[in-house]
């Protein structure tokens, strides 16, 4: 993944400086001057919980979930933990919506109800709520709110986990981080050499990260005129606090039968997040019985139906007439299907019928 750096100065030389996204310090590779960012976005960081072994049991745990035989045959990379970042955004708006509110009467008007009878046999008159618009009044309501975002820094869908940001529509399953709040246990990072894992650097800016902050709040603010007609809204987003936080992912390969399958699991949780794992087949072989259970079943019958003129019928009037054409419709539709099922299970077999964790 690329780094997102800013070209800023050195004060003391004037030489070039190059700083990540989320620095907040640095040192100038032109006279080694020890730089302290002012303004600069705090970093945090959520340890890892789980050990390469707990992940090595995860996944077999998995594994013999999904193909029993296959365990002994799997050859397991040594996983590696990688701190993949997020943008948490604080900030609050402030506004206003203007727009027109429906006036609404209603009345209470007495019906009479012919299906509910009483026991004598006469209808039974009902009071029935009736709400007629009226008219229309200006209104003027005010937008004061303030949450937080996290924002994904960094492109997961090649992983299979989904992107944070101001168009999801839900918080990613399994990960203790969410759209809108932050796990237990953060720690202020300093120094990430002094942990162990490859911190994965951020290509979100956060003037991106900022961006996406705003469409979700006033999305947010602008349900405070739901209802209105003639809508017209102004908000203003202020008070932005912003912070880097990187949370803890395994990932790990192996092979299984001549393929690959990747697996990503939580670095809290040791839950496996999303991966692929070869299937036992078994699914593949009692479909194939069945079909051929089927086919045991139906073909003598079919043979027996046709030689035997079981298809011909007689009419009321003496006709007679053959339902053989509609019968051999009926078994050729069913021998088509048969023909792409047994098609679709050989590609399955063919690509190993994974399963998918997600």
């Amino acid at each position: 993944m690329g780094r997102v750096t800013v070209a800023l100065k050195c004060p003391s030389c004037a030489g070039p400086l190059e700083i990540r996204e989320g620095d907040t310090h640095t040192v100038c590779p032109s006279c080694s001057s020890s730089l302290v960012l002012s303004n600069a976005v705090r970093k945090y960081v959520l340890p890892a919980s789980v050990s390469t072994v707990d992940v090595l049991r995860a996944v077999r745990r998995e594994l013999e979930s999904k193909n029993p035989r296959g365990v002994e045959r799997a050859r397991v990379s040594r996983p590696t933990l990688y701190y993949v970042p997020f943008w948490h955004c604080n900030a609050q708006v402030n506004g206003y919506v203007l727009g027109v509110e429906p006036v609404y009467e209603e009345k209470e008007i007495p019906v009479i109800d012919c299906e509910s009878q009483s026991s004598g046999g006469y209808a039974v008159t009902v009071i029935k709520r009736i709400k007629t618009r009226t008219g229309g009044e200006a209104v003027e309501r005010e937008i004061q709110l303030s949450g937080s975002v996290n924002i994904s820094g960094a492109d997961l869908e090649p992983l299979g986990i989904p992107t944070l940001s101001a168009d999801s529509q839900m918080s990613i399953q399994g990960l203790a981080i969410q759209r809108n709040s932050l796990p237990d246990g953060l720690e202020i990072l300093k120094d990430e050499t002094e942990r162990e894992g490859t911190f994965v650097d951020p290509v979100v800016t956060m003037a991106e990260a900022r961006d996406h902050t705003a469409r979700y709040l006033r999305r947010l603010g602008s349900g405070v005129g739901f209802g209105l007609e003639e809508k017209w809204e102004f908000s203003v987003i202020s008070g932005y606090r912003d912070a880097l936080v990187y949370y803890p992912l395994w990932l790990t390969d192996f092979r299984c039968d001549g393929s690959s399958y990747q697996v990503v699991v939580d670095g809290r949780s040791g839950d496996v997040l999303r991966g692929r794992f070869p299937a036992s087949g078994s699914d593949r072989r009692i479909i194939t019985i069945a079909a051929g259970l089927f086919w045991a079943g139906v073909l003598p019958f079919s043979f027996d139906a046709i030689i035997g003129g079981k298809l011909n019928i007689t009419g009321s009037f003496g006709s007679r007439s053959s339902c053989l054409p509609v019968f051999l419709l009926i078994l050729a539709a069913l021998a088509f299907g048969t023909w792409r099922l047994i098609g679709i299970l050989r590609g399955m077999e063919g690509k190993g019928g994974d399963h998918v964790v997600y």
